[in-house]
């Protein structure tokens, strides 16, 4: 099974000298879920901005390794290209959908383009 998403061996820097990240690898296959965990400072939160393109707001840099989604380096795409694709990052305590079940949302994510048709 080939990866939906593929993150590989990235390195991440923050004004051009603080380096956050380095030799992260992950791959998310196609229909399946994926966890990210460690502890508080370990990177997770800068590997989602790097999956989602939103490392340039706060600074930020992928220096080394690529990312890609669905056969596409991300690196060439714009935040706005990423989201009608299907990737978008909520951030942490945000409640975007919070009148659906978990469930809703899972099912949500994983259909964006049936998501958009129904609004």
């Amino acid at each position: 099974m080939s990866a939906y998403l593929s993150v590989n061996n990235i390195e991440v820097i923050y004004d051009h000298v603080i380096l956050v990240l380095k030799g992260v690898s992950l791959d998310v296959p196609k229909g399946k879920i994926v966890a990210l965990l460690g502890a508080n400072g370990a990177g997770k939160s800068t590997t989602l901005k790097a999956v989602s393109n939103l490392l340039r707001t706060e600074r930020g840099e992928v220096t080394k390794g690529s990312i890609e989604f669905d056969g596409k380096r991300t690196d060439t795409l714009t935040t706005n290209d990423l989201v009608r694709m299907g990737v978008c990052q909520v951030m942490e305590g945000r409640h975007c959908f919070g009148h659906l079940t978990v469930e809703e949302n899972l099912l949500t994510v994983r259909t964006p383009a049936s998501f958009r048709a129904a609004n």
